[in-house]
């Protein structure tokens, strides 16, 4: 994990929160893994590289969000329309394009 790019850490703590709710059958240990390898994932995919550090906080935001969401390809989909009209954004085109990024590099 030395080599994830930092700005994705957050992802890496959503193992916790996701067991937490009820309607989740994994244990710790395997949401663990599976949020692991989202976060590299995405960092193989080079999903923040064209966002300023402002832009990036706030897509992973949204990330964590929708990978912890009932349809996280829904989610993702949705947040990249919404974040075309974000005007607290730098560059919302280049956001939007992460968003669909991240899908494609989750497969989703």
């Amino acid at each position: 994990m030395k080599d994830l790019d930092p700005r994705l850490h957050p992802i890496l703590g959503l193992a916790e929160e996701a067991a937490a709710r009820p309607e989740t059958e994994a244990d710790l240990e395997t949401l663990r893994e599976i949020f692991v390898e989202a976060a590299m994932l995405l960092d193989l995919g080079n999903v923040l590289d064209e966002l300023d550090a402002h832009d990036a906080e706030a897509v992973v935001a949204g990330l964590c969000a929708d990978l912890l969401a009932g349809d996280p390809a829904a989610s993702i989909r949705a947040h990249a329309e919404l974040t075309l009209a974000d005007t607290s954004l730098h560059d919302p085109e280049a956001a939007a394009v992460a968003y669909r990024m991240a899908a494609h590099a989750l497969r989703l």
